[in-house]
C-alpha cells in the first residue's frame, strides 16, 4: 500500500459525513487497528456507502403519495 493509500484509508475510517452517517473512529484508535481489520472496515464502508447511494437514488425516483 502506498502512503497516499494508507492516508486515504485512515481518512475513511475517521470521517463522519454531516448528519452522522458512517463510522467515526478517533485517529488514535484507527492507528492501533491491525492491517487486516482496517482493510476489512475500509471495504465494508465502501459497500455501505454504495448501498446507501443506491437507496437514495431509488427514493428520488419513487413518486411520493399525495402528489407531492
Amino acid at each position: 500500500m502506498t502512503l497516499d493509500g494508507w492516508r486515504e484509508a485512515l481518512f475513511q475510517l475517521c470521517w463522519q459525513q454531516h448528519g452522522g452517517s458512517g463510522l467515526v473512529a478517533p485517529i488514535g484508535h484507527a492507528l492501533e487497528l491491525q492491517t487486516s481489520d482496517r482493510d476489512w472496515l475500509i471495504e465494508r464502508i465502501s459497500e455501505q456507502r454504495a448501498r446507501e447511494a443506491k437507496e437514495l437514488e431509488k427514493a428520488a425516483r419513487t413518486p411520493r403519495r399525495g402528489g407531492r
